[in-house]
């Protein structure tokens, strides 16, 4: 199923396999397309689903790293708690680009909305762990990035003003 593994790896949820690069401070995925991929259907579905997950995800996180309610976020937003709990639910209906762009702004961080293919797409959602989520606010990143050394051969950028 995988083209290559290491001595140095990380299994995550999805079953990706991560090889350890600490030259470049970063895990590398190593995936094949899925044989399911070749039905359109199936693959068109299994990105929104990835989509909606992945946005439901990423808003909770970040969220829940500063400290935040979702009465807060709501407020740094503009808009209701329930607009957040919409948000935050993988199920709860489409969301529009200028919602996504309110919440990168109330995070302080960016926000990349790009056509990739497929096997760059299941690169890029494959890890979901809480600190490949996490989206350090501007003055974190830019004043404050703490390094730490991650089972002896893998570093990490991280927050450290939440």
């Amino acid at each position: 199923m995988y083209k290559s593994t290491s001595t140095n790896t990380l299994l995550n949820v999805h079953g990706a396999i991560y090889e350890s690069k600490p030259q470049l401070g970063q895990a590398v995925g190593v995936f094949e397309i899925p044989s399911s991929w070749e039905d359109m259907e199936f693959r068109q579905a299994t990105l929104e689903a990835e989509l909606e997950h992945g946005i439901a995800w990423q808003v909770r996180i970040n969220r829940e790293e500063r400290g935040w309610t979702q009465f807060d976020l709501g407020k740094e937003m503009k808009t209701g708690q329930s607009a957040i709990s919409k948000l935050e639910n993988p199920e709860g209906g489409d969301i529009q680009l200028s919602t996504l762009i309110k919440a990168a702004h109330a995070f302080d961080c960016a926000l990349i909305v790009r056509f990739v293919s497929y096997s760059d797409f299941r690169t890029s959602t494959a890890d979901v762990r809480p600190d490949r989520l996490l989206a350090c606010d501007f003055k974190s990143e830019k004043y404050q990035p703490k390094f730490i050394k991650n089972n002896g051969d893998t570093y990490q950028t991280l927050c450290n003003s939440f």
